[in-house]
């Protein structure tokens, strides 16, 4: 397998992606035009938490506030225990607001968000990735290839991104185009081991091209 071939399976991802970029955009500006973002927020299920945060917060100061003017008013031995109603406020206050930010972390993402991750997704495997890599094939590059490598290692973004597009785990990616920037006839099983276990399939191209130069 040459560097034809290779180039061919990259530029088949390339067109994927664009093809889910633009269905995407699509998608999202008919869910605009039938106004679909705000019906969905109308049917979601409406949460009073902060509103409940809001008036504990001032019920606790108006209750602070009525302690401490009995406090100071009554005799010494009809003083009322500030501690208890401290804890009492403090776990009446703080539980709903551990809830609310539960709550809020997981809930499920609307159909819109959904959309522009997905878009947001492909943009960042097709700029960050794909295009990249058909530059340093199409130029035999090994600089590229591992520079390549080193981003799929260190951004946090494009690993995500590779993985959940499903075009493979980002390490292998990159163990795969350091090896081929790499490459000697010693490394020929390492090579087989790594083309078993990759299922991006430009890669597996481009490492298979490797053994076929060793059989010519």
């Amino acid at each position: 397998m040459g560097k034809d071939e290779v180039l061919v399976e990259i530029d088949r991802r390339i067109k994927r992606l664009e093809a889910e970029i633009s269905m995407a955009e699509e998608r999202m500006r008919y869910l605009e035009e039938i106004g679909a973002p705000v019906k969905y927020r109308a049917l979601q299920r409406k949460d009073y938490t902060v509103y409940y945060l809001i008036l504990m917060g001032v019920w606790i100061v108006i209750g602070m506030l009525a302690l401490l003017l009995m406090k100071n008013r009554l005799p010494y031995y009809f003083n009322v225990p500030l501690m208890p109603y401290f804890i009492i406020a403090l776990v009446l206050l703080v539980a709903p607001a551990v809830y609310l930010i539960w709550s809020r972390r997981e809930s499920p993402p609307t159909p819109m968000e959904d959309l522009e991750e997905r878009e947001r997704l492909s943009r960042v495997v097709l700029n960050l990735f794909y295009r990249p890599l058909r530059e340093a094939v199409e130029e035999n590059d090994m600089e590229k290839m591992r520079a390549l490598a080193d981003e799929l290692l260190s951004n946090p973004v494009l690993a995500s991104g590779v993985e959940r597009m499903a075009e493979g785990d980002p390490k292998l990616n990159a163990y795969a185009l350091y090896l081929y920037a790499s490459y000697t006839p010693e490394l020929e099983s390492e090579v087989r081991d790594t083309i078993e276990k990759l299922t991006n399939r430009p890669l597996k191209v481009l490492l298979s091209g490797l053994l076929e130069k060793e059989r010519d």
